[in-house]
């Protein structure tokens, strides 16, 4: 939780060295926002807005000022502050001054639009974020301009020295003790530099140095390792997934006939590997597993419900709707009830997985939009951010859904058609229906027993699956 690490009293410095201009709003607001969210770009554009009011481009406030302009609370806004520091629009420090740390904002500039479009990444998630070749093209029409070929055409061009004359002695004698301290001045100036509006990659997402061991003695390391490259290779790696010896391979082919590295060529490759093994479904940008500060697990799981916590932790839910498929392939259209579970209704993954469960257990096994929607809104309201808190409230839900069951009424978002007179019962999983399980670790034999159990009954469901494909 944002507690852990940021309070409301906590004062902070945001600055930048740059200056705002048309074209940063127009990037931001058409290219970062669709995949930063609404409230990342709010934020941002709170932060800079108030920086660029400033005279010397610098301004401390407390959290708690930042929680009044935005009209969000600070664990929001600590998570959409993580989203700007992913993409590259913020860089954090911290200090600890008298027993409370003072944290140190320093906003960067948004790549232009040729920066952008021509980013492995970025380009290639706002694809998939906006779900259409006609959108993606009329954005990326909207910022191109018609270049003039000058090939065929003279030069008539003057040069500096053509029009100005160097400083004739007369002036240079004029020249004072003050004139030549401002000359020489190096305090910093506003200014765009390259590299202030690249994201990072953490290094703990994919290991270099292993990568690096899995390359062959003709391959020259030092070609691979200079910052361009390895930018590129922690970049594809990220988007498609790969790991390190599968990296190497790709270089290997990428490099076959030459003794530097194609990214064009290490590009094509890369994608024709991903096309084998995840056929038509294009790489996507979102959460994958439950976020450390939302972790409940502190140590190795004791009990039962310890480990049912750290499997829905620790499992994307993308991950966990193919288990409850039997491994099958998942539908595009659940994939998209659940990115929007986690970025519109703001919704961590590991609550995901347990919003899924409960849906598949309560549903017939189908996964409802309308039911996910409502269920998530409720959630979203009652402020659920771990998996405990989500099975605790699941449970609750649960038995009032018996007591309604019980007196012939049941909640408006399970009621069904009037022609559906027979109340259907799901088995439930074990965590919502015991209260004792999670007082003491199993013993062997009730792990090998519920293992049996689990086998049984996906094997009932199978049967009933292949029946129904029958009729």
């Amino acid at each position: 939780m944002h507690w852990k690490e940021i309070l409301p009293s906590n004062r902070y410095i945001a600055y930048m060295s740059y200056n705002w201009n048309t074209s940063d709003h127009e990037v931001l607001t058409l290219l970062y926002q669709p995949l930063i969210g609404s409230l990342a770009y709010s934020l941002y554009m709170t932060l800079s807005l108030d920086v660029q009011r400033q005279p010397s481009k610098k301004v401390e406030r407390t959290h708690k000022t930042l929680m009044t302009s935005t009209g969000q609370h600070l664990d929001h806004i600590f998570s959409e502050r993580k989203k700007l520091e992913a993409i590259g629009l913020l860089s954090v420090y911290r200090e600890k001054i008298e027993g409370e740390f003072v944290y140190y904002y320093h906003l960067h500039p948004p790549m232009d639009a040729s920066g952008f479009f021509n980013d492995d990444l970025l380009s290639v998630f706002l694809y998939n974020k906006l779900g259409s070749k006609e959108q993606y093209r009329e954005l990326r029409q909207y910022f191109s301009v018609e270049e003039v070929n000058t090939g065929d055409l003279e030069n008539v061009t003057q040069g500096f020295n053509q029009v100005f004359t160097s400083i004739h002695p007369s002036e240079m004698r004029s020249t004072t003790p003050d004139m030549l301290e401002m000359l020489s001045s190096s305090s910093p100036l506003a200014g765009r530099k390259a590299s202030d509006s690249h994201y990072n990659f953490a290094e703990d997402g994919f290991d270099f140095q292993q990568f690096i061991s899995y390359l062959p003695s003709f391959i020259p390391k030092a070609e691979i390792e200079n910052t361009k490259n390895q930018r590129l290779i922690y970049q594809l790696a990220f988007m498609y997934k790969l790991k390190p010896e599968e990296m190497a391979h790709l270089i290997q082919d990428a490099m076959l006939h030459s003794e530097k590295l194609d990214a064009d060529q290490l590009r094509i490759q890369a994608k024709r590997r991903y096309r084998m093994n995840e056929q038509d479904e294009p790489p996507r940008l979102g959460l994958r597993i439950q976020p450390e500060e939302l972790k409940s697990q502190a140590g190795p799981p004791q009990t039962q419900e310890d480990k049912t916590i750290q499997y829905f932790e620790t499992t994307a839910p993308i991950e966990y709707l193919e288990e409850l498929s039997d491994g099958a392939r998942v539908y595009e259209g659940d994939i998209d009830i659940i990115e929007r579970l986690i970025f519109e209704y703001k919704l961590s993954p590991g609550v995901v997985n347990v919003l899924l469960d409960y849906i598949f257990m309560v549903n017939d096994k189908k996964l409802s939009k309308a039911l996910a929607f409502k269920i998530a809104g409720h959630w979203k309201r009652k402020k659920i951010k771990t998996v405990k808190e989500a099975m605790s409230l699941a449970k609750k839900e649960n038995q009032k859904r018996q007591t309604f069951q019980e007196k012939g009424d049941r909640p408006s978002y399970q009621k069904k058609s009037s022609s559906s007179a027979q109340v259907r019962k799901e088995p439930l999983p074990k965590w919502m229906t015991d209260n004792n399980w999670k007082k003491e670790e199993a013993s062997e034999q009730e792990l090998e027993k519920a293992k049996k159990e689990a086998a049984k009954y996906r094997e009932m469901l199978r049967k009933k699956k292949q029946q129904k494909e029958e009729s």
